[in-house]
């Protein structure tokens, strides 16, 4: 049985779910788990990383996303050094709704890690001698806001990590002939469902459609890669912006935040909300306003 590391050992700061931490191993990292997902770049050095019963050679420059449910490890290392960013899988402070209508977003920090977990899934970013000076120093600014923590930090750090993740994004994307086809049909579905989500009309066969592949296969590979339907991620997504909407748009009817998710009856959104968060959206705005007041 493997252990399960915990976010809050690494954070320095309680109220900002996010930790840096310089990797020094000189020894092998025996497979474990962990509650909070990972960025982590290789400066120096090399070995082999094991996830899920897969093994993927580590050099400098290469670039891994990590979800904490996921078993991993490292082995043969010598002189391994990595930069590990670790942030909460559910709700990581970074992401923003332009962030994950990008197609790189999408496969880098949706699709491929999730991947890793069913098959052994070559593709992975390996930063080049022109874009590995540009990723070190966003990260360098990024370690010194992280332990100088100047007033304010906390935006910087968001300010500074959306920088680097849509970077990323940017140089993994630019690699997209080297990446398997089904990694980018996903991509493209995921990406339209992020821009088409509040439209009542989105349906399989138009998400199909974007991402240049059958209905079936569409679905085949939400099974495979996401172990669930399109429309029960469609339905997800528009739930979880339901939220952000019943908290920002205090003023908002439930009609009106139904129709901004996509939903053309409010019956029936109340009834999925439900369903979801096991609260009616009355109910979880007032108890959200309930909680900021006091």
């Amino acid at each position: 049985m493997s252990i399960t590391y915990q976010l809050k050992s690494h954070q320095k700061h309680g109220h900002l779910k996010f930790a840096y931490v310089d990797g020094h191993h000189h020894c092998d990292f025996a497979v474990h788990k962990h509650d909070f997902s990972e960025l982590f770049l290789v400066v120096s050095g090399s070995g082999k990383h094991t996830v899920a019963q897969h093994e993927y050679p580590l050099n400098k420059g290469d670039v891994f996303v990590i979800n904490g449910d996921i078993e991993h490890g490292f082995r043969d290392v010598d002189k391994l050094k990595i930069i590990n960013l670790m942030f909460d899988p559910q709700t990581p402070f970074f992401e923003s709704p332009s962030m994950r209508q990008l197609s790189g977003y999408q496969a880098m920090f949706k699709v491929e890690p999730i991947a890793r977990q069913t098959t052994e899934y070559q593709a992975k970013l390996t930063l080049d001698r022109q874009q590995l000076p540009e990723i070190e120093r966003l990260l360098a600014a990024l370690k010194n806001e992280y332990h100088a923590a100047l007033p304010g930090f906390e935006v910087m750090l968001t300010s500074l990590m959306q920088q680097l993740v849509i970077a990323l994004a940017r140089m993994y994307q630019d690699q997209s002939q080297e990446l398997p086809q089904t990694t980018l049909a996903l991509s493209r579905a995921l990406v339209f469902i992020e821009q088409h989500f509040n439209d009542a009309e989105v349906s399989s066969e138009l998400i199909a459609k974007a991402a240049f592949i059958s209905k079936r296969q569409l679905e085949r590979l939400f099974r495979q890669f996401l172990d669930t339907s399109p429309n029960h991620y469609l339905r997800e997504v528009q739930l979880h912006y339901a939220t952000k909407l019943l908290c920002d748009e205090r003023n908002s009817s439930i009609q009106g935040v139904a129709e901004q998710c996509g939903f053309a009856d409010s019956n029936y959104f109340s009834k999925c909300f439900k369903q979801k968060f096991n609260q009616s959206p009355r109910a979880y705005r007032k108890s959200h306003l309930f909680l900021e007041e006091n």
